[in-house]
């Protein structure tokens, strides 16, 4: 997770903001009319608690968060949750109140499973979800599947020479590439989700430094 991660601004109309992409990062969709909440010890605020009402983007990587208005207070614009840091993920559909979907990112230093994780929750209060749900769960159950491994493929490497190797690692659950299941989904038409077939952001305006996260580039 890190704190206003680097955007892209549309030069023609300041209000479209997109999140700067890394090499090799695809965007998948996007959607506005969102509120996200987040709270934990980590986050930099008086309260350790920050909400905002913007746009959530979901890349192949990562979850990006770009809030309408900057926080005055925190200096809060935008917040980055890479999905193989992502843990507890849990939709709701309650009946009084929006859809929403919940979980704990942990910092990107402490890696998957350490350091004191932050809780989020992002409410859906502008139509439906069953675009952006369906593909939130199954890209990261595909960034966990090539984290692992790859983590594998780092301890057969340093495995010494004829010592026993663990067997190769296979998808979670047959994990689809978010790219390809982006071809074959179906759009539910009540969801106001914007998918990207195309990216929004050209090549030219990618980020130059690597992401310190494990992030598939296929």
């Amino acid at each position: 997770m890190a704190a206003n991660p680097p955007l892209y601004v549309d030069p023609h109309n300041q209000r479209f903001r997109w999140p700067l992409p890394y090499v090799g990062e695809q965007i998948l969709l996007s959607r506005g009319g969102v509120e996200l909440k987040l709270e934990g010890a980590a986050l930099r605020t008086r309260s350790h608690k920050w909400s905002a009402r913007g746009t959530v983007f979901l890349s192949n990587m990562r979850m990006v968060f770009i809030a309408d208005k900057p926080d005055s207070s925190s200096g809060l614009e935008a917040f980055e949750l890479p999905l193989a840091y992502i843990a507890d993920e849990d939709f709701r559909q309650p009946i009084l109140f929006a859809n929403n979907l919940s979980g704990r990112c942990f910092p990107v230093e402490g890696g998957p499973g350490g350091g004191e994780a932050l809780q989020f929750t992002l409410y859906f209060k502008e139509g439906g979800v069953g675009t952006l749900i369906p593909f939130f769960f199954r890209s990261c159950a595909y960034v966990r599947s090539m984290a692992s491994q790859m983590q594998q493929q780092q301890q057969q490497a340093a495995a010494p020479v004829g010592g026993d190797c663990p067997p190769p690692a296979v998808g979670v659950n047959g994990a689809t590439p978010p790219q390809q299941f982006l071809q074959t989904a179906l759009v539910d038409p009540s969801d106001p989700t914007k998918v990207y077939l195309t990216q929004p952001v050209d090549a030219s305006q990618h980020r130059d430094d690597a992401p310190k996260f494990p992030a598939p580039l296929v």
